[in-house]
Protein backbone atom coordinates (compact mmCIF):
# COMPACT_ATOMS: atom_id res chain seq x y z
CA UNK A 1 0.00 0.00 0.00
CA UNK A 2 1.17 3.72 -0.48
CA UNK A 3 0.02 6.25 1.46
CA UNK A 4 -1.64 9.36 -0.06
CA UNK A 5 -2.79 12.48 1.86
CA UNK A 6 -5.71 13.34 -0.42
CA UNK A 7 -9.25 11.27 -0.65
CA UNK A 8 -10.83 12.46 2.37
CA UNK A 9 -13.53 14.96 2.15
CA UNK A 10 -14.10 17.72 3.87
CA UNK A 11 -18.06 17.78 4.65
CA UNK A 12 -20.16 20.24 6.64
CA UNK A 13 -22.33 19.04 9.78
CA UNK A 14 -26.08 18.02 9.17
CA UNK A 15 -27.75 20.80 9.99
CA UNK A 16 -31.10 19.94 12.02
CA UNK A 17 -30.62 16.55 11.16
CA UNK A 18 -30.77 13.21 13.89
CA UNK A 19 -27.81 11.42 14.30
CA UNK A 20 -27.03 7.51 14.69
CA UNK A 21 -28.88 6.02 17.36
CA UNK A 22 -27.03 3.77 18.95
CA UNK A 23 -27.56 1.80 22.14
CA UNK A 24 -24.78 -1.08 22.50
CA UNK A 25 -27.14 -3.33 24.76
CA UNK A 26 -30.05 -3.45 22.18
CA UNK A 27 -29.36 -5.86 19.40
CA UNK A 28 -31.85 -4.10 16.87
CA UNK A 29 -30.11 -0.91 17.36
CA UNK A 30 -26.37 -3.21 16.63
CA UNK A 31 -27.51 -3.98 13.40
CA UNK A 32 -29.33 -1.05 12.04
CA UNK A 33 -26.59 1.19 12.67
CA UNK A 34 -24.74 -1.45 11.26
CA UNK A 35 -26.71 -1.79 7.81
CA UNK A 36 -26.77 2.22 7.57
CA UNK A 37 -23.22 2.39 7.60
CA UNK A 38 -23.08 -0.45 5.05
CA UNK A 39 -24.97 1.43 2.97
CA UNK A 40 -23.39 4.63 2.87
CA UNK A 41 -20.52 2.46 2.33
CA UNK A 42 -21.74 1.15 -0.87
CA UNK A 43 -23.68 3.93 -1.95
CA UNK A 44 -19.83 5.53 -3.31
CA UNK A 45 -19.32 1.95 -4.99
CA UNK A 46 -20.04 2.85 -8.51
CA UNK A 47 -17.18 0.83 -10.73
CA UNK A 48 -19.13 -2.37 -10.69
CA UNK A 49 -17.56 -3.38 -14.11
CA UNK A 50 -13.92 -3.62 -11.95
CA UNK A 51 -14.97 -5.08 -8.55
CA UNK A 52 -13.22 -2.27 -6.98
CA UNK A 53 -13.37 1.49 -6.15
CA UNK A 54 -12.06 4.40 -8.40
CA UNK A 55 -8.88 6.47 -6.93
CA UNK A 56 -7.98 8.06 -5.08
CA UNK A 57 -8.32 4.62 -3.15
CA UNK A 58 -6.24 1.97 -4.07
CA UNK A 59 -6.74 -1.52 -5.17
CA UNK A 60 -6.42 -3.41 -1.93
CA UNK A 61 -8.91 -1.02 0.19
CA UNK A 62 -11.59 -2.58 -1.96
CA UNK A 63 -10.33 -6.08 -1.29
CA UNK A 64 -10.39 -5.01 2.54
CA UNK A 65 -14.29 -3.41 2.31
CA UNK A 66 -15.23 -6.66 1.00
CA UNK A 67 -14.06 -8.82 3.46
CA UNK A 68 -15.97 -6.47 6.35
CA UNK A 69 -19.18 -7.12 4.06
CA UNK A 70 -18.59 -10.54 3.99
CA UNK A 71 -18.28 -11.03 7.83
CA UNK A 72 -21.36 -8.15 8.11
CA UNK A 73 -23.60 -10.15 5.59
CA UNK A 74 -22.53 -13.74 7.77
CA UNK A 75 -23.30 -11.69 10.90
CA UNK A 76 -26.55 -10.26 10.02
CA UNK A 77 -27.92 -13.19 7.74
CA UNK A 78 -28.60 -10.45 5.24
CA UNK A 79 -28.10 -11.18 1.78
CA UNK A 80 -28.14 -7.03 0.15
CA UNK A 81 -24.76 -7.16 -1.01
CA UNK A 82 -23.66 -10.78 -1.80
CA UNK A 83 -24.30 -11.09 -5.68
CA UNK A 84 -22.10 -7.77 -5.58
CA UNK A 85 -19.54 -9.47 -3.24
CA UNK A 86 -19.45 -12.36 -5.72
CA UNK A 87 -18.95 -9.99 -8.45
CA UNK A 88 -16.42 -8.03 -7.34
CA UNK A 89 -14.16 -10.91 -5.68
CA UNK A 90 -14.56 -12.99 -9.20
CA UNK A 91 -13.46 -10.24 -11.07
CA UNK A 92 -10.26 -9.54 -9.50
CA UNK A 93 -9.00 -13.03 -9.18
CA UNK A 94 -6.96 -12.76 -11.94
CA UNK A 95 -5.77 -15.39 -14.82
CA UNK A 96 -4.10 -17.45 -11.92
CA UNK A 97 -6.45 -17.00 -9.05
CA UNK A 98 -4.10 -15.08 -7.04
CA UNK A 99 -5.33 -11.54 -7.49
CA UNK A 100 -2.19 -10.48 -9.44
CA UNK A 101 -2.75 -8.85 -12.96
CA UNK A 102 -0.34 -6.53 -14.68
CA UNK A 103 -2.59 -3.91 -15.58
CA UNK A 104 -2.30 -2.93 -11.51
CA UNK A 105 1.52 -3.71 -10.98
CA UNK A 106 1.84 -0.24 -9.45
CA UNK A 107 -0.89 -0.68 -6.84
CA UNK A 108 0.12 -4.52 -6.08
CA UNK A 109 2.18 -5.46 -2.99
CA UNK A 110 2.77 -8.36 -0.71
CA UNK A 111 -0.05 -6.74 1.52
CA UNK A 112 -2.34 -5.47 -1.03
CA UNK A 113 -2.62 -8.93 -2.49
CA UNK A 114 -2.83 -10.58 1.20
CA UNK A 115 -5.98 -7.89 1.64
CA UNK A 116 -7.86 -9.80 -0.99
CA UNK A 117 -6.75 -13.21 0.24
CA UNK A 118 -8.22 -12.65 3.61
CA UNK A 119 -11.44 -11.77 1.93
CA UNK A 120 -11.89 -15.32 0.37
CA UNK A 121 -10.57 -16.64 3.56
CA UNK A 122 -13.46 -15.02 5.52
CA UNK A 123 -15.68 -16.06 2.63
CA UNK A 124 -14.28 -19.87 3.06
CA UNK A 125 -14.76 -19.48 6.92
CA UNK A 126 -18.47 -18.31 7.13
CA UNK A 127 -19.90 -20.52 4.06
CA UNK A 128 -20.00 -17.02 1.68
CA UNK A 129 -22.48 -18.14 -1.21
CA UNK A 130 -19.67 -19.33 -4.05
CA UNK A 131 -20.68 -17.77 -7.34
CA UNK A 132 -21.58 -20.71 -9.88
CA UNK A 133 -19.46 -19.40 -12.39
CA UNK A 134 -16.28 -19.12 -10.74
CA UNK A 135 -13.05 -20.30 -11.67
CA UNK A 136 -12.27 -21.54 -8.59
CA UNK A 137 -13.52 -21.99 -4.61
CA UNK A 138 -12.86 -19.27 -1.92
CA UNK A 139 -10.43 -22.16 -0.17
CA UNK A 140 -8.39 -23.15 -3.47
CA UNK A 141 -8.36 -18.88 -4.25
CA UNK A 142 -6.99 -18.37 -0.96
CA UNK A 143 -4.57 -21.20 -0.89
CA UNK A 144 -3.13 -20.67 -4.05
CA UNK A 145 -2.86 -16.94 -3.56
CA UNK A 146 -1.13 -17.75 -0.22
CA UNK A 147 1.33 -19.83 -1.96
CA UNK A 148 2.01 -17.49 -4.47
CA UNK A 149 2.97 -13.98 -1.51
CA UNK A 150 4.97 -17.11 0.29
CA UNK A 151 7.12 -18.06 -3.21
CA UNK A 152 8.76 -14.77 -2.72
CA UNK A 153 10.03 -15.34 0.69
CA UNK A 154 13.33 -13.47 0.16
CA UNK A 155 15.92 -15.38 2.04
CA UNK A 156 18.52 -13.04 -0.01
CA UNK A 157 18.33 -10.32 2.87
CA UNK A 158 17.53 -10.69 6.49
CA UNK A 159 17.45 -14.03 6.62
CA UNK A 160 14.20 -13.95 5.45
CA UNK A 161 10.93 -11.99 5.17
CA UNK A 162 8.49 -10.88 2.56
CA UNK A 163 9.53 -7.37 1.16
CA UNK A 164 6.62 -4.53 0.52
CA UNK A 165 6.56 -4.25 -2.94
CA UNK A 166 6.63 -7.24 -5.42
CA UNK A 167 7.80 -5.70 -8.53
CA UNK A 168 11.43 -3.65 -8.61
CA UNK A 169 9.84 -0.97 -10.43
CA UNK A 170 7.98 0.19 -7.61
CA UNK A 171 11.36 1.57 -5.86
CA UNK A 172 9.40 2.96 -2.93
CA UNK A 173 8.98 -0.40 -1.29
CA UNK A 174 11.19 -2.81 -2.92
CA UNK A 175 13.89 -2.67 -0.32
CA UNK A 176 11.49 -2.78 2.57
CA UNK A 177 10.64 -5.56 5.00
CA UNK A 178 7.63 -4.43 6.82
CA UNK A 179 5.23 -5.44 9.34
CA UNK A 180 1.82 -5.75 7.68
CA UNK A 181 3.37 -7.22 4.57
CA UNK A 182 4.31 -10.34 6.89
CA UNK A 183 2.00 -9.72 9.15
CA UNK A 184 -1.14 -10.53 6.68
CA UNK A 185 1.34 -13.80 5.49
CA UNK A 186 1.41 -14.82 9.23
CA UNK A 187 -2.34 -14.39 9.88
CA UNK A 188 -3.66 -16.24 6.66
CA UNK A 189 -1.03 -18.78 7.29
CA UNK A 190 -2.50 -19.01 11.02
CA UNK A 191 -6.66 -19.29 9.42
CA UNK A 192 -5.33 -21.89 6.90
CA UNK A 193 -4.22 -24.53 9.19
CA UNK A 194 -7.07 -23.87 11.43
CA UNK A 195 -9.58 -23.98 8.38
CA UNK A 196 -7.27 -26.98 6.92
CA UNK A 197 -5.75 -28.69 9.73
CA UNK A 198 -2.21 -28.48 7.64
CA UNK A 199 0.38 -28.52 9.62
CA UNK A 200 2.24 -26.63 6.88
CA UNK A 201 0.57 -23.66 7.37
CA UNK A 202 1.44 -24.02 10.99
CA UNK A 203 5.01 -24.30 10.18
CA UNK A 204 4.87 -21.17 7.93
CA UNK A 205 2.79 -19.08 10.94
CA UNK A 206 5.61 -20.01 12.88
CA UNK A 207 8.55 -19.10 10.61
CA UNK A 208 6.66 -15.77 9.91
CA UNK A 209 6.44 -15.34 13.17
CA UNK A 210 9.77 -16.03 14.03
CA UNK A 211 11.57 -14.04 11.34
CA UNK A 212 9.38 -10.88 12.40
CA UNK A 213 10.34 -10.70 15.75
CA UNK A 214 14.04 -11.70 14.83
CA UNK A 215 14.38 -9.00 13.20
CA UNK A 216 13.11 -6.95 15.69
CA UNK A 217 9.39 -5.53 13.84
CA UNK A 218 8.18 -7.14 17.05
CA UNK A 219 9.39 -5.72 19.82
CA UNK A 220 9.84 -7.31 23.75
CA UNK A 221 6.46 -5.55 24.36
CA UNK A 222 4.61 -6.71 21.58
CA UNK A 223 5.17 -3.59 20.01
CA UNK A 224 4.79 -3.96 16.18
CA UNK A 225 6.49 -1.60 13.94
CA UNK A 226 6.29 -0.81 10.53
CA UNK A 227 9.56 -2.03 8.81
CA UNK A 228 12.99 -2.23 8.43
CA UNK A 229 15.26 -1.79 5.31
CA UNK A 230 16.45 -4.55 3.55
CA UNK A 231 19.66 -2.99 2.14
CA UNK A 232 21.03 -2.77 5.79
CA UNK A 233 20.21 -6.57 6.28
CA UNK A 234 17.50 -5.47 8.65
CA UNK A 235 19.88 -4.15 11.11
CA UNK A 236 17.63 -2.20 12.67
CA UNK A 237 14.29 -0.87 12.09
CA UNK A 238 13.32 2.14 10.25
CA UNK A 239 10.11 2.99 10.85
CA UNK A 240 9.22 2.47 14.32
CA UNK A 241 5.40 3.78 14.17
CA UNK A 242 2.89 1.60 15.28
CA UNK A 243 -0.33 1.69 13.47
CA UNK A 244 -3.18 -0.43 14.79
CA UNK A 245 -3.67 -2.29 11.87
CA UNK A 246 -0.08 -4.17 12.16
CA UNK A 247 -0.99 -5.00 16.14
CA UNK A 248 -4.65 -6.54 14.81
CA UNK A 249 -2.80 -8.75 12.08
CA UNK A 250 -0.23 -10.52 14.29
CA UNK A 251 -3.18 -10.26 17.72
CA UNK A 252 -5.83 -12.33 15.84
CA UNK A 253 -3.08 -14.50 13.73
CA UNK A 254 -1.19 -15.29 17.52
CA UNK A 255 -5.41 -16.31 18.04
CA UNK A 256 -6.35 -18.44 15.68
CA UNK A 257 -3.06 -20.00 16.79
CA UNK A 258 -4.06 -20.34 19.98
CA UNK A 259 -7.35 -22.18 18.65
CA UNK A 260 -5.31 -24.49 16.49
CA UNK A 261 -2.53 -25.45 19.07
CA UNK A 262 -3.95 -24.39 22.81
CA UNK A 263 -0.46 -23.83 23.65
CA UNK A 264 0.74 -21.42 26.09
CA UNK A 265 3.02 -19.51 24.06
CA UNK A 266 0.39 -18.38 21.66
CA UNK A 267 -1.88 -17.60 24.82
CA UNK A 268 0.83 -15.38 26.17
CA UNK A 269 1.77 -14.16 22.35
CA UNK A 270 -2.33 -12.99 21.99
CA UNK A 271 -2.34 -11.61 25.11
CA UNK A 272 1.20 -9.66 24.66
CA UNK A 273 -0.65 -8.28 21.64
CA UNK A 274 -3.92 -7.28 23.36
CA UNK A 275 -1.67 -5.42 26.03
CA UNK A 276 0.10 -3.70 24.00
CA UNK A 277 -2.98 -2.39 21.85
CA UNK A 278 -4.15 -0.58 24.82
CA UNK A 279 -2.21 2.62 23.13
CA UNK A 280 -4.65 2.46 20.49
CA UNK A 281 -7.51 3.64 23.81
CA UNK A 282 -5.41 5.60 25.69
CA UNK A 283 -5.83 8.99 23.83
CA UNK A 284 -3.75 12.21 25.52
CA UNK A 285 -6.37 14.22 23.94
CA UNK A 286 -9.68 12.74 25.55
CA UNK A 287 -10.20 10.72 28.87
CA UNK A 288 -12.57 8.12 26.87
CA UNK A 289 -11.39 4.52 26.06
CA UNK A 290 -11.69 5.30 22.43
CA UNK A 291 -10.13 3.84 20.03
CA UNK A 292 -7.96 6.24 17.60
CA UNK A 293 -5.08 6.02 14.96
CA UNK A 294 -1.85 7.30 16.28
CA UNK A 295 -2.06 10.05 12.72
CA UNK A 296 -5.58 11.28 14.26
CA UNK A 297 -4.02 13.65 16.66
CA UNK A 298 -1.60 15.07 14.37
CA UNK A 299 -1.33 18.41 12.54
CA UNK A 300 -1.13 16.91 9.21
CA UNK A 301 -3.82 14.25 9.88
CA UNK A 302 -4.07 10.80 8.20
CA UNK A 303 -3.63 9.94 4.73
CA UNK A 304 -6.57 7.43 2.86
CA UNK A 305 -5.69 4.27 3.77
CA UNK A 306 -4.99 5.26 7.36
CA UNK A 307 -8.60 6.46 7.76
CA UNK A 308 -9.30 2.22 7.76
CA UNK A 309 -7.13 0.80 9.53
CA UNK A 310 -9.32 1.58 13.11
CA UNK A 311 -11.63 -1.10 10.90
CA UNK A 312 -9.33 -3.57 10.68
CA UNK A 313 -8.38 -3.96 14.59
CA UNK A 314 -11.99 -3.74 15.62
CA UNK A 315 -12.46 -6.82 13.02
CA UNK A 316 -9.83 -9.03 14.28
CA UNK A 317 -10.36 -7.95 17.95
CA UNK A 318 -13.77 -9.39 17.38
CA UNK A 319 -12.51 -12.87 16.11
CA UNK A 320 -10.02 -13.09 18.71
CA UNK A 321 -12.32 -12.30 21.43
CA UNK A 322 -14.23 -15.14 20.36
CA UNK A 323 -11.46 -17.77 19.65
CA UNK A 324 -9.56 -16.70 22.66
CA UNK A 325 -12.13 -16.16 25.48
CA UNK A 326 -9.93 -15.13 28.26
CA UNK A 327 -9.47 -11.96 25.90
CA UNK A 328 -13.34 -10.96 25.77
CA UNK A 329 -14.22 -9.04 28.71
CA UNK A 330 -11.26 -6.71 27.58
CA UNK A 331 -12.18 -6.33 24.26
CA UNK A 332 -16.11 -5.97 24.45
CA UNK A 333 -15.21 -2.77 26.66
CA UNK A 334 -12.51 -1.07 24.23
CA UNK A 335 -15.43 -1.58 21.50
CA UNK A 336 -18.06 -1.10 23.31
CA UNK A 337 -16.90 2.45 24.05
CA UNK A 338 -15.47 2.74 20.76
CA UNK A 339 -18.95 2.39 18.82
CA UNK A 340 -20.71 4.60 20.68
CA UNK A 341 -18.31 7.49 19.75
CA UNK A 342 -18.39 6.38 16.39
CA UNK A 343 -22.22 6.32 16.23
CA UNK A 344 -21.47 10.56 17.50
CA UNK A 345 -19.07 10.92 14.81
CA UNK A 346 -21.46 9.74 12.25
CA UNK A 347 -23.47 12.72 12.18
CA UNK A 348 -22.40 15.19 9.00
CA UNK A 349 -23.40 15.32 5.78
CA UNK A 350 -26.61 15.94 4.26
CA UNK A 351 -27.99 12.65 5.47
CA UNK A 352 -26.65 12.92 9.11
CA UNK A 353 -25.36 9.90 9.37
CA UNK A 354 -21.86 10.21 7.60
CA UNK A 355 -18.84 9.53 9.21
CA UNK A 356 -16.06 11.16 10.29
CA UNK A 357 -12.29 10.17 11.38
CA UNK A 358 -12.06 11.35 15.08
CA UNK A 359 -14.50 9.01 17.30
CA UNK A 360 -13.23 11.01 20.67
CA UNK A 361 -13.82 13.96 19.81
CA UNK A 362 -17.81 12.81 20.35
CA UNK A 363 -19.05 14.75 17.15
CA UNK A 364 -18.53 14.57 13.17
CA UNK A 365 -15.30 16.06 12.21
CA UNK A 366 -15.97 17.18 8.79
CA UNK A 367 -13.20 14.47 7.20
CA UNK A 368 -15.28 11.65 5.59
CA UNK A 369 -14.21 9.29 3.47
CA UNK A 370 -14.47 5.53 2.79
CA UNK A 371 -12.37 4.85 5.48
CA UNK A 372 -14.48 6.56 7.97
CA UNK A 373 -17.54 4.61 6.97
CA UNK A 374 -15.70 1.13 7.12
CA UNK A 375 -14.17 1.72 10.28
CA UNK A 376 -17.92 3.00 11.83
CA UNK A 377 -19.03 -0.34 10.26
CA UNK A 378 -16.56 -2.84 11.63
CA UNK A 379 -16.37 -1.39 15.07
CA UNK A 380 -20.06 -2.20 15.54
CA UNK A 381 -20.62 -5.25 13.76
CA UNK A 382 -17.72 -6.52 15.53
CA UNK A 383 -20.36 -6.23 18.42
CA UNK A 384 -22.68 -8.55 17.18
CA UNK A 385 -19.82 -11.32 16.61
CA UNK A 386 -18.85 -10.89 19.65
CA UNK A 387 -22.37 -11.62 21.29
CA UNK A 388 -23.57 -13.64 18.50
CA UNK A 389 -20.32 -16.00 19.33
CA UNK A 390 -20.28 -17.65 15.79
CA UNK A 391 -16.75 -19.48 15.60
CA UNK A 392 -15.30 -19.36 12.02
CA UNK A 393 -15.99 -22.35 10.22
CA UNK A 394 -13.25 -25.38 9.26
CA UNK A 395 -13.30 -27.71 6.30
CA UNK A 396 -14.70 -30.42 8.44
CA UNK A 397 -17.67 -28.55 8.84
CA UNK A 398 -19.93 -24.78 9.28
CA UNK A 399 -19.22 -22.60 11.82
CA UNK A 400 -21.32 -22.97 15.19
CA UNK A 401 -21.98 -20.37 17.86
CA UNK A 402 -19.75 -20.58 21.21
CA UNK A 403 -20.80 -19.87 24.54
CA UNK A 404 -21.17 -16.08 25.02
CA UNK A 405 -19.55 -16.88 28.76
CA UNK A 406 -15.76 -15.63 28.90
CA UNK A 407 -14.97 -19.02 29.84
CA UNK A 408 -16.14 -20.85 27.58
CA UNK A 409 -13.95 -22.48 25.24
CA UNK A 410 -13.18 -20.98 22.13
CA UNK A 411 -13.06 -23.90 19.65
CA UNK A 412 -14.86 -26.59 21.14
CA UNK A 413 -17.59 -26.94 18.88
CA UNK A 414 -15.78 -26.59 15.43
CA UNK A 415 -13.11 -29.49 14.79
CA UNK A 416 -10.34 -28.39 12.93
CA UNK A 417 -9.86 -31.51 9.92
CA UNK A 418 -7.26 -32.23 7.40
CA UNK A 419 -7.02 -30.17 4.03
CA UNK A 420 -10.21 -30.84 1.98
CA UNK A 421 -9.94 -32.45 -1.36
CA UNK A 422 -9.75 -29.35 -3.28
CA UNK A 423 -6.85 -27.74 -0.83
CA UNK A 424 -4.65 -31.40 -1.58
CA UNK A 425 -4.54 -31.01 -4.79
CA UNK A 426 -2.20 -28.07 -5.04
CA UNK A 427 1.58 -28.33 -2.31
CA UNK A 428 2.54 -25.59 -0.25
CA UNK A 429 5.81 -23.79 -0.70
CA UNK A 430 8.28 -24.64 1.68
CA UNK A 431 10.47 -21.92 3.30
CA UNK A 432 13.43 -23.84 2.37
CA UNK A 433 12.42 -23.87 -1.33
CA UNK A 434 11.81 -20.46 -1.86
CA UNK A 435 14.47 -17.98 -3.12
CA UNK A 436 14.55 -13.84 -2.32
CA UNK A 437 14.83 -13.20 -6.00
CA UNK A 438 12.66 -15.72 -7.59
CA UNK A 439 9.23 -13.64 -7.23
CA UNK A 440 8.00 -10.14 -6.27
CA UNK A 441 6.43 -9.71 -2.94
CA UNK A 442 3.89 -6.98 -2.43
CA UNK A 443 3.12 -3.58 -3.96
CA UNK A 444 0.85 -1.90 -1.52
CA UNK A 445 -0.73 1.40 -2.50
CA UNK A 446 0.75 4.55 -1.50
CA UNK A 447 -1.79 4.96 0.65
CA UNK A 448 -1.23 2.43 3.35
CA UNK A 449 1.90 3.23 6.13
CA UNK A 450 5.17 2.93 4.87
CA UNK A 451 4.64 5.90 2.59
CA UNK A 452 2.65 5.61 5.77
CA UNK A 453 3.67 2.45 7.22
CA UNK A 454 1.67 -0.39 5.46
CA UNK A 455 3.96 -3.10 3.99
CA UNK A 456 6.65 -3.86 2.57
CA UNK A 457 6.51 -6.45 -0.57
CA UNK A 458 9.34 -8.13 -2.02
CA UNK A 459 10.36 -8.81 -5.73
CA UNK A 460 13.41 -9.55 -6.97
CA UNK A 461 14.10 -7.80 -10.21
CA UNK A 462 14.77 -11.08 -12.28
CA UNK A 463 11.72 -12.33 -11.70
CA UNK A 464 8.64 -12.43 -13.56
CA UNK A 465 5.13 -10.73 -12.44
CA UNK A 466 3.91 -12.71 -9.89
CA UNK A 467 0.47 -13.29 -12.04
CA UNK A 468 2.57 -14.93 -14.85
CA UNK A 469 2.89 -18.59 -13.38
CA UNK A 470 0.06 -20.30 -11.68
CA UNK A 471 0.14 -20.94 -8.21
CA UNK A 472 -1.87 -24.06 -8.23
CA UNK A 473 0.65 -26.18 -9.90
CA UNK A 474 3.29 -25.64 -6.85
CA UNK A 475 3.18 -27.15 -3.11
CA UNK A 476 2.45 -25.03 -0.40
CA UNK A 477 6.70 -23.70 0.10
CA UNK A 478 8.09 -25.28 3.01
CA UNK A 479 8.45 -23.24 5.96
CA UNK A 480 12.72 -22.19 6.41
CA UNK A 481 13.66 -23.34 9.28
CA UNK A 482 14.28 -19.82 11.53
CA UNK A 483 18.06 -18.87 11.94
CA UNK A 484 19.36 -18.23 15.65
CA UNK A 485 17.05 -18.61 18.70
CA UNK A 486 13.72 -17.50 19.16
CA UNK A 487 13.45 -13.95 20.91
CA UNK A 488 12.23 -13.92 23.80
CA UNK A 489 8.79 -12.02 22.75
CA UNK A 490 8.31 -15.31 21.30
CA UNK A 491 6.92 -16.64 24.62
CA UNK A 492 6.58 -14.00 27.38
CA UNK A 493 3.71 -11.61 27.31
CA UNK A 494 3.88 -7.82 27.29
Amino acid sequence: MKFTTTGAALLPLAAGVSAIDFSSNDDASIKSCSQTYANGLMSQFTYSSTGYFPKPHYWWESGAIWGGLIEFSQIFDDTTYVSTLQQALTLNYGPNNTFLTDDKRDQQGNDDQAFWCLATMSAAEYGFPEPADAPASYLEVTETCFKNIMSRWDTGSCGGGLKWQIYPENSYGYDYKNAISNGAAFALAARLARFTGNTEYSDWAKTIYDWTAKVGLIGSNFEVFDGTDDKTNCASVSDKTEWTYNNAMFLHGSAFMYDVTKADTWKDRTNGFLKRASRFFDNPNSAESVMYEVCEPSTKGCNVDQQSFKAYLSRWMAKTAILAPFTKDTITNYLTKSAAAAAKACSGGDDGKTCGSKWYTGSFDSIAGLGQQLSALEVTQALAMIKKGTLPGTSSGSSAPVSSSSAAPSSTSVQVAPSSSKAATTAIPSPSSTSASSAPASSAPASSVHASSVAASSAPASSAPASSAPATSAPVPSAPAPSGTSPAVSSSPA
